[in-house]
């Protein structure tokens, strides 16, 4: 087995949900996913979805809802889908504009989160 080259470590922070929100939506309606985080790093985030991605979108800019599990704040994470496994989970790279700062708080929230629920 190889060894993971990745120079941001990924974790898991079990349990923590996300709302997906087509950003911007198709002309006819807002589509809005369900879904659980799988892992996530400084560089991106991986969901497992209730319900498969439709074509039209599998390769769009999105918008990520996440409620912190330690404060309670809700936190929008933008970004785009790189890559979607049997249309049932997606990986998706965060957008430029969010700042150091902003990723910082975030993850060291879910970091601490998943340490406490091991």
């Amino acid at each position: 087995m190889e060894a993971d080259q990745r120079i941001h470590k990924r974790f898991n922070p079990e349990g923590l949900t996300a709302h997906i929100i087509i950003d911007p939506p198709p002309p006819d309606q807002e589509i809005v996913i369900e879904g659980v985080v799988v892992d996530m790093s400084y560089k991106g985030i991986k969901i497992k979805l209730e319900e498969p991605l439709s074509p039209e979108v599998d390769r769009g800019e999105l918008r990520i809802s996440i409620v912190l599990p330690e404060s309670g704040v809700s936190v929008s994470i933008h970004g785009m889908i790189k890559h979607v496994q049997e249309k049932r989970e997606c990986g998706v790279q965060y957008a430029d504009r969010h700042t150091e700062d902003e990723l910082d708080n975030l993850m060291f929230e879910c970091v601490k989160y998943a340490a406490g629920s091991e």
